[in-house]
């Protein structure tokens, strides 16, 4: 049995074309997210970040393939655990399922769904869904400053 899913929901003061740059635009997820990252933009494409998730260092790239996509309104990546989010974890981690989606409410307002689940139902699952609930936390935050 897993454990999960994180489930994260903000509704912030920004058009969905912008929020969806924030998101997908490597100057624009410099700005907030991530201080690197490589996104290529497509079913198959990579969507890598490095540097810091937030205000959390981490070594080497997060993240992993698109999954799926709907330009504006979905964002799912299939999502490698870092070693990072495990004491003493150096061997292969799960790879996860992190879903953005993007629901224009108005003209200047969007409701932002972050889902992230398929954590495995032991101590390598649980360390790292709380490392990830605290840094998806971090994120939604560092966001919804921005967007204010």
């Amino acid at each position: 049995m897993a454990a999960g899913p994180l489930v994260l929901i903000e509704e912030l003061q920004i058009p969905v074309e912008d929020l969806w740059a924030l998101w997908t635009e490597p100057d624009q997820v410099a700005s907030w997210l991530a201080e690197g990252s490589t996104i290529d933009l497509r079913i198959g494409g990579t969507y890598l970040l490095t540097g810091r998730l937030a205000a959390r260092p981490i070594p080497g790239p997060v993240g992993g393939a698109i999954v799926g996509l709907e330009e504006e309104y979905v964002l799912k990546v299939a999502w490698k655990v870092p070693a990072c989010t495990v004491p003493g974890q150096s061997g292969d981690l799960p790879v996860t399922n992190l879903t953005v989606l993007f629901q224009p409410l108005g003209p200047n307002r969007t409701r932002l769904r972050l889902e992230h689940e398929g954590w495995p139902d032991d101590g390598i699952g649980a360390a790292a869904l709380e490392w990830h609930t605290g840094a998806w936390t971090e994120v939604l935050a560092r966001l919804k400053q921005k967007t204010a």
